[in-house]
């Protein structure tokens, strides 16, 4: 992300050249996160008759890069708020919920399986498939402690079926990768040691590198397989136009890129202080060069024109050079939004939040929310795990509750 920086400046334009005035922002910054928004920025003044509108359009854009810069500075605090309320408040909520969640399923696993009650036929269906679902979904994660409940849970019918599709595909992974695994012993996650992990993973390594070989190759062949479109004559004519507006905008860059350059060399300052102030700008400048980031380059161009006034850089631009400075910002903008969207939403505490305005009051309230709505998780789970131990008859009123929610097999 470039720096913020700010300058005097003037673009030598074909038409009547504007004066230039300072402009300090009254938006209050938060002191909290460095930032260099604190500085004064420059802007396009003097009459609006002396402006055209590719120079106001330039000078918007400018701002609301400034701006969104700034605004990516001040989300960082409220991101890190985000992540330690889900560190240090929900991930041990949810710690504890699948310690009572296990509890709660073993529970139910005995006075079922131990026959501690009498239960009707459908009752007794409906709970061992209950039970049976719980039990496959949670293997993956834990399969030491569900495995002798899901042998135990199972028909014989059903332990056949299961068998019978692993031989199968066991099978099918032989033929295709000519490499004889176990499934159940490849999916395993529990491990008495990191050493006996390693061994695990060293086993198995040699059918993960070719599956990874098979799949890459399926997905091209898929993606070839398609027969490209041929293209529109407006289609062609717009990447045309593309094109040959990169290239322009690479010509406008270069150009100012070595006038600001030899402006700003180091190497030829005698003063150490401003030699030291123009190795930063030239370093700024050649990084700002390499990734074609426009809206630096022009920042730079300030500050250089501030640092030394009386060599200003003799660059033209017309318009259409403007123009395309300004698509350029405006793309960068909308980069630097959805970088800060894709921080945020993409964190697993914040699936469900409401707005896509982040504040700090807006994301306070939503916290609060999670947090209370965790713990009323936990103390439902609490007081099943209560229940179920000291009456193991409640476990019918939640079988009701269950089949009232619509739960089928």
């Amino acid at each position: 992300m470039p720096d913020v920086l700010s300058g005097k400046s003037s673009f030598s334009m074909p038409t009547p050249k504007p004066k230039l005035r300072k402009v300090t922002k009254a938006k209050k910054i938060n002191t909290d996160v460095p930032s260099q928004m604190n500085e004064e920025t420059l802007i396009w003044s003097g009459e609006s008759s002396n402006q055209t509108k590719a120079q106001k359009e330039f000078n918007d854009a400018l701002r609301k890069h400034k701006e969104t810069i700034e605004r990516t500075k001040e989300i960082e605090p409220l991101f890190q708020l985000v992540n330690d309320t889900y560190l240090n408040v929900v991930l041990p909520e949810l710690n504890k919920q699948k310690q009572l969640e296990r509890e709660r399923f073993e529970l139910m696993c005995s006075i079922l399986l131990e026959e501690k009650l009498s239960f009707g036929k459908m009752q007794r269906e409906f709970l061992r498939r209950y039970l049976l679902d719980m039990c496959n979904d949670a293997l993956a994660e834990d399969s030491e402690f569900y495995t002798p409940f899901r042998d135990q849970l199972e028909t014989k019918f059903e332990k056949m079926e299961r068998i019978r599709y692993k031989n199968q595909m066991e099978s099918r992974i032989k033929q295709t990768f000519g490499v004889e695994i176990d499934l159940d012993d490849f999916n395993r996650t529990q491990f008495d040691s990191d050493e006996e992990r390693e061994v695990h993973e060293e086993k198995y390594r040699d059918f993960r590198e070719k599956y990874e070989e098979y799949r890459s190759e399926y997905f091209r062949k898929s993606q070839s397989g398609f027969k490209e479109k041929s293209k529109s004559k407006a289609q062609m004519e717009k990447e045309k136009k593309q094109l040959e507006a990169e290239r322009l905008l690479s010509t406008d860059i270069n150009s100012l890129f070595k006038n600001l350059a030899k402006l700003i060399h180091p190497d030829k300052e005698q003063d150490p202080i401003l030699r030291e102030k123009k190795a930063k700008l030239m370093t700024k400048l050649s990084g700002a060069r390499d990734n074609l980031n426009i809206a630096e380059i022009l920042e730079i161009k300030l500050q250089v024109d501030e640092l030394i006034p009386n060599q200003q850089t003799n660059v033209s631009f017309h318009d259409t050079s403007i123009k395309r400075f300004v698509g350029i910002i405006k793309s960068k903008i909308r980069e630097l939004e959805d970088s800060i969207k894709q921080r945020f939403f993409t964190h697993p505490l914040m699936a469900d939040f409401p707005s896509s305005k982040i504040t700090k009051e807006t994301l306070d309230v939503y916290l609060k929310r999670v947090k209370l709505d965790n713990q009323m998780v936990t103390k439902a789970y609490q007081k099943e795990v209560d229940q179920l131990t000291k009456e193991p008859k409640y476990i019918k009123e939640m079988i009701r509750e269950l089949q009232s929610l619509g739960v089928q097999f």
